[in-house]
């Protein structure tokens, strides 16, 4: 867990609690605009009704979706744990990945299969412990067909790896045998940081990982992303 969460914006951003039901009470994502449900069609056969796919803001636009702001491993059925999308650049971006964080993000409209790039601050099971169902969901359930993209400190690479050797039947029965899903989708690109530096840069937008303090877990990165002007820091 972090012992601060700290998201500074350069930039107008008012976080509003989107209007989500779920199971009787909102979803309470904050995000940069509302959220607006569809009304179910007549007949519907499944009577809880997904929100419509949220677009891509405009590509010269910055956009924070805090997906989740809970800190430690207790399972909280009102905080999710710590998560949040950034929107820039016609791209998506995801900071962490806790408990919770795939059914926020369909909650809010956004693809699963749509993330291929996701940042870890560290390595604590609060933070990660939802990867596994991105990477799985979001390639056999969400259409993804090239590499996922994984930023993080010394120990990503083997987490991933011993990730992808957990699940080694399910993705060889669907990419072999069964569904024959495509390759790469299932592949993991990884880039483990060491220090202060811009870890990603494209099409005028920058991360750059900063070393932060979480007393004995070291290292432990903060992140900024640099767009047209704007900038966040997690």
């Amino acid at each position: 867990m972090t012992r601060h969460l700290l998201v500074a914006a350069m930039f107008a951003c008012t976080a509003l609690p989107a209007a989500i039901s779920c199971a009787g009470r909102t979803s309470g994502i904050s995000r940069t605009e509302a959220v607006s449900q569809p009304a179910p069609e007549r007949g519907a056969a499944n009577a809880t009704a997904l929100p419509s796919t949220a677009p891509l803001p405009p590509s010269d636009s910055l956009k924070v979706v805090l997906l989740g702001t809970g800190v430690g491993p207790v399972v909280n059925l009102e905080q999710y744990g710590a998560s949040t999308l950034v929107e820039a650049g016609g791209q998506r971006f995801l900071f962490d990945c806790g408990r919770g964080a795939t059914l926020r993000l369909v909650q809010a409209g956004v693809p699963v299969g749509s993330i291929t790039r996701v940042f870890l601050t560290h390595l604590h099971s609060d933070h990660v412990v939802q990867l596994s169902d991105l990477l799985l969901t979001g390639w056999a359930g969400g259409g993804r067909a090239v590499p996922m993209e994984i930023w993080g400190p010394v120990g990503t690479r083997a987490m991933m790896e011993h990730l992808q050797q957990a699940f080694a039947f399910d993705i060889q029965m669907r990419r072999d045998i069964d569904e024959h899903l495509p390759a790469d989708g299932i592949r993991v690109v990884t880039h483990e940081v060491g220090t202060d530096s811009i870890v990603f840069a494209e099409g005028g937008l920058t991360v750059t990982a900063f070393l932060v303090d979480h007393g004995p877990v070291k290292p432990a990165f903060g992140y900024r992303v640099d767009y047209q002007g704007r900038s966040v820091v997690l």
